[in-house]
């Protein structure tokens, strides 16, 4: 049995939108804001076995529900690894590196887009920042673990769950 941990909205499916939102499941299992996240563009393969399918190293996931697996080892330190991605591996939630460089991962970020943030990529708090998303996450994940059974999840959608209220439901 998994249980749900994040859930990441993007605001398009398909599309050029790096951007979009990442929540984390409280201990109440409430839904919260955790901050914005980066992915790359959708891309598919053209033609060929993999056709319609998303390009390895030069596109985002495909919705759908992932359990996570936690791992450490490499320079990236703490992380989650999505688990049957299909044609796709090694597919991660990870801190961003300044450079914002990613080869179809996912990374925590605390701003909308660069040119509404004043950052350039380089800019080293780009990496900070994202870091302490990442112990966020990770300080979240360890107090709920001893209580939740099986591995976590997150669901990667274009809306929001009906649990969470971004304020634009109609009343």
């Amino acid at each position: 049995m998994s249980w749900e941990f994040l859930y990441l909205q993007r605001d398009v499916y398909q599309g050029d939108r790096n951007w979009g939102l990442l929540y984390i499941i409280t201990a109440a299992d409430e839904w919260e804001k955790l901050c914005y996240r980066y992915e790359l563009p959708w891309r598919t393969y053209q033609s060929g076995a993999n056709e319609g399918k998303s390009v390895n190293s030069q596109s985002r996931i495909k919705i759908g529900n992932y359990e996570l697996k936690p791992r450490s080892d490499g320079p990236k330190g703490w992380r989650l690894e999505l688990q049957n991605t299909g044609h796709r591996s090694n597919i991660q939630i990870h801190r961003a590196h300044k450079s914002m460089y990613i080869e179809g991962c996912i990374l925590p970020v605390h701003f909308y887009e660069f040119s509404a943030s004043g950052l350039q990529k380089g800019d080293p708090e780009v990496q900070s920042k994202s870091v302490e998303l990442m112990n966020s996450i990770k300080s979240r994940y360890d107090a709920l673990k001893s209580t939740k059974t099986g591995n976590p999840t997150i669901e990667i959608a274009a809306k929001l769950p009906a649990q969470i209220d971004d304020g634009t439901r109609a009343a």
